[in-house]
């Protein structure tokens, strides 16, 4: 098993509800998305809590067979679709992929 980390860190915000809708966008887009999206053992994803300026904004934590099975998932059109909700807002990325 291969278990791949995203980190995301976001461009500012100018309101409370901007930041809270675009959030709701990508809760939605990755609901389910382990039932759609056949690479996918597992998945989590969280938002950061502490808004500290070192902290990042949004994780998503996948675990997958193995890393044959890694551009399954990266291609899958339904992960393409959240990956571009994420791509709107993302002003910086850092990933792991690692053996479990």
């Amino acid at each position: 098993m291969i278990k791949h980390i995203a980190l995301f860190k976001f461009e500012k915000f100018d309101t409370p509800q901007e930041k809270e809708d675009y959030y709701n966008r990508i809760k939605e887009a990755f609901k389910g998305l382990e039932n759609r999206v056949p690479a996918i053992k597992s998945l989590e994803i969280g938002f950061d809590e502490l808004e500290d300026k070192s902290s990042y904004d949004f994780v998503v934590n996948v675990v997958i067979e193995n890393m044959a099975s890694l551009p399954d998932y990266a291609n899958h059109p339904e992960h393409v679709k959240a990956v571009l909700i994420i791509k709107e807002k993302v002003i910086d990325r850092k990933a792991i992929d690692y053996s479990l």
